[in-house]
């Protein structure tokens, strides 16, 4: 029997519900609660059987023959239940010889219920470094292999030396890839018995071994167990981004010049309109004659216009509703994208292919050639490849229903040791940016002559420098943190704490990286201390109260003294989208410098926030149903392709259906040459197949967007196109293979591949596609919001709607 199977059993499985019981509770969602276990008593009954079996004399040759027996225990068959409480007290002892820290109850209680499975919530600076290592000594048992996946590459590095003493003192190996890895570090590390990555790389390597001819290439283990580090950034912001791996061989959108001219040229409200959120964007009537006449088109919407209509929305996109320095900058002469939760620069992110080319052609840049597509896929399906994994964060209560919903797990919220005690003080609100910002600076002003140190959290790299080119000439102490890199920000955001410090940080750069008062030395913690611990000022609200709490998180860390606040206005981007000031009563009182008095309107921007989340929340659900068909397919065909791989399987597509032709190549070559030639072609052969089925995939979601107007049902007809697709796919695998060995060409006793035209892309690169579906606004609509890859289509779809609705009022 499967021992990691019956372990899973053996625990008690709180939330554990099949697909249609989560959807029956979904349906009666009534907030987050619902899906966070609010009993504790399990995990408190774990603590006495822990410490029962810790041996504070221990020496380090006892705590090897400890874990080694119970290795053996874990191997023969004996459950993860009954074995945890002496697993943890062997670590117990290894953090405290190993480290000089002593594990706490809420650590302890958060391991417990980590290695149950569970998503757990610890507040910032309770140790979930540490307590990720209990389950992952207690997974690492039967040698199967641990991932530790983590936030960046610079978390990676540090907590896997960090944790490496008490690792190698209880008998485990550990290692750690970055994304600069080559090969065989990439498999020295997954031969480790705990190896800790970002869930990207882990991804990436997944998809790289789609392209392999030679099972000596593959890098990885089974999946085993997978201990998810900011479980809420992996699981929720970047759960539906997909992750690519493109061979050279092109795939350039082209863009003709003179529609790039003519779209360029359009007027605002004359030309085009956007929606009432300013995320989508649609010809008017005069638009669309104006292009016709410009382009000399008779007919925009002909089907022979069809490729031309879709360039025309990608740049309309690309030109008026993407903005440099909030969405993207521009750097060393590329595009680089800004990741909307962190604020950050991602330079291996981009926009879908043609966006992406269109964006550097508006910002007068030669687009890159971004290469075909061999696969793809979401770290949501990635994920789901481990038999169990846990995570843990410090923000998980607020985004428990979508946890619940997508992934089956509770949340398990683990009160910290110390109770927190910063004050949270409720927003200031203005009526406009400029009062907000001299209100702002004042404030900074005001706290940094006492020393006290300030974080300030920006919405977009544009404000930063804003709020810092404002700030730079009276505070000669400032840092501002935006597009560097991670080693550098843990550095500078570590030292935050320090007094008269005023660090200025887009969203969540730095995320990982304990804030000390003090600075990383400590030594002023007590004289920051006594000026009131950190002070957090955030200058926006974001779309998910989530993350808005993960900024206040910074201050008051283990008990320790801190303030936040939010410095907000009409103008801001929230507040615009939703027409928050339209909503409320017209004569809310504002005082002389523009700061809006009562709690109404404060009241109000938490209420927007929850229609958002909600909204966003059903959006993803939606989107999820058009994957599930897409990643069943991909499913079948890699484990096919991997069964060739590992000489387990084959197609045999010669002997089957050209008997001849095989004997033919057979008498020319030795058995061993022609199995190795037959293997390289299937496997050849699979991908290109795979490549076009992507391709199909991709307009099939084109035509999603289009299918509201016969009142079809989109799902259906997209899946309908799927399946078909897929039933063809064996076949067009097949025709494929006896093509390539139609042309075979045998030098020197083996097949010539490149005489044959078998060439593999001389390069890959792997990177991730911004897919932008909230942020151009689909999330209100059922059509737009089932197209996970593509948003330009978005304005595709209300062009072609407007076009309809027209020629409608004109025939009646």
């Amino acid at each position: 029997m499967d021992s990691r199977n019956t372990a899973r059993t053996d625990f008690p499985q709180v939330g554990h519900r099949s697909a249609k019981d989560r959807r029956m509770k979904a349906m009666e969602k009534m907030g987050n609660s619902k899906f966070i276990e609010s009993n504790l008593n399990l995990y408190l009954g774990t603590l006495p059987e822990i410490r029962k079996h810790i041996l504070p004399d221990a020496t380090p040759e006892d705590l090897l023959r400890i874990m080694t027996d119970l290795k053996k225990r874990a191997t023969g068959g004996a459950a993860r239940a009954e074995l945890l409480p002496e697993v943890y007290a062997a670590v117990y002892t290894a953090v405290e010889r190993a480290l000089s820290i002593t594990p706490h109850d809420a650590q302890l209680m958060a391991s417990t219920a980590m290695a149950m499975g569970r998503l757990i919530e610890l507040p910032t600076g309770e140790g979930k470094t540490i307590a990720a290592v209990f389950p992952a000594c207690l997974e690492a048992l039967t040698g199967e292999g641990v991932h530790v996946l983590t936030f960046n590459d610079y978390l990676a590095k540090r907590d896997a030396l960090w944790m490496e003493p008490v690792y190698t003192m209880l008998g485990f190996t550990v290692a750690y890839i970055r994304e600069t890895s080559d090969t065989d570090t990439r498999k020295a590390a997954y031969a480790a018995d705990i190896t800790y990555l970002t869930a990207k790389e882990a991804g990436f390597d997944y998809l790289r071994e789609f392209l392999a001819y030679d099972a000596a290439q593959i890098c990885r283990r089974p999946f085993h167990f997978a201990i998810l580090d900011e479980a809420d950034s992996i699981l929720i912001d970047e759960a539906r981004i997909p992750l690519v791996i493109s061979g050279d061989i092109p795939s350039l959108v082209d863009m003709d010049r003179r529609m790039i001219a003519t779209v360029r040229s359009c007027g605002k409200d004359l030309h085009y309109v956007t929606d009432e959120y300013g995320n989508n964007i649609s010809l008017t009537e005069e638009g669309i004659a104006y292009i016709e006449k410009s382009l000399g088109l008779d007919n925009l919407y002909d089907e022979n216009n069809h490729d031309l209509l879709s360039k025309i929305n990608v740049f309309l996109q690309a030109e008026f509703l993407l903005k440099r320095d909030v969405d993207y900058i521009i750097k060393n002469s590329e595009v680089q994208l800004v990741d909307e939760f962190t604020g950050r620069v991602d330079k291996n992110r981009e926009w879908p292919d043609g966006l992406q080319a269109a964006v550097e052609l508006k910002e007068g840049l030669t687009p890159k050639e971004h290469g075909l597509v061999m696969n793809r896929i979401t770290l949501r399906d990635y994920l789901r490849f481990y038999p169990e994994f846990c995570g843990m964060t410090g923000t998980a209560a607020d985004s428990a229903y979508e946890f619940y919903e997508f992934y089956g797990k509770m949340v398990t919220v683990i009160p910290p040791e110390i109770p927190c005690i910063r004050i949270d003080h409720e927003d200031r609100l203005f009526a406009n940016t400029k009062a907000k910002f001299d209100a702002l600076c004042e404030e900074i002003e005001t706290v940094h002559l006492t020393g006290r140190p300030i974080l300030i959290g920006t919405h977009t790299i544009r404000e930063s420098e804003l709020l810092s080119g404002i700030l730079r000439f009276r505070i000669p102490e400032l840092r501002i943190l935006n597009a560097k890199n991670d080693e550098e920000e843990a550095k500078i955001i570590a030292d935050a704490g320090k007094r008269s410090a005023v660090t200025i940080s887009t969203n969540m750069a730095g995320r990982g990286v304990d804030i000390r008062l003090g600075g990383m030395s400590g030594e002023q913690y007590a004289e920051v201390k006594n000026l009131g611990g950190l002070y957090v000022i955030g200058t926006n609200r974001h779309e998910s109260r989530r993350i808005d709490k993960q900024l206040r998180g910074r201050a008051g860390r283990q008990g320790d003294p801190g303030e936040s606040r939010f410095f907000i206005s009409f103008e801001d981007d929230l507040m615009q989208k939703y027409r928050l000031r339209e909503s409320l009563p017209k004569n809310i009182r504002e005082d002389g410098r523009g700061e809006v008095a009562g709690r109404a309107a404060v009241r109000a921007v938490a209420h927007t926030q929850r229609v958002s989340e909600g909204q966003i929340t059903d959006a993803k659900i939606t989107l999820s149903k058009y994957s599930i068909l897409v990643e069943d397919h991909r499913r079948i065909v890699h484990d096919k392709r991997m069964r060739i791989l590992t000489d387990k399987d084959s197609l045999s597509v010669l002997e089957k259906y050209d008997p001849a032709k095989c004997e033919e190549i057979r008498r020319q070559i030795s058995e061993e040459e022609y199995q190795a030639g037959r293997k390289h072609i299937e496997l050849y052969a699979i991908n290109l197949c795979w490549a076009d089925y992507l391709t199909l995939v991709e307009n099939a979601l084109d035509e999603v967007l289009m299918l509201s107007q016969v009142r079809e049902d989109p799902l259906m007809h997209y899946n309908s196109r799927l399946v078909k697709a897929f039933d063809g796919l064996e076949d067009h695998i097949r025709d494929t293979v006896r093509d390539l060995f139609s042309r075979a060409v045998i030098n020197g006793g083996k097949l010539d591949f490149a005489e044959m035209g078998i060439k593999g892309p001389s390069s890959t690169r792997t990177y991730l596609v911004n897919d932008g579906t909230e942020q151009f606004g689909m999330v209100n609509d059922l059509i737009a919001s089932s197209n996970p890859v593509s948003a330009p289509l978005y304005a595709l779809y209300r062009l072609a709607d407007y076009f309809h609705r027209n020629k409608k009022e004109k025939g009646s």
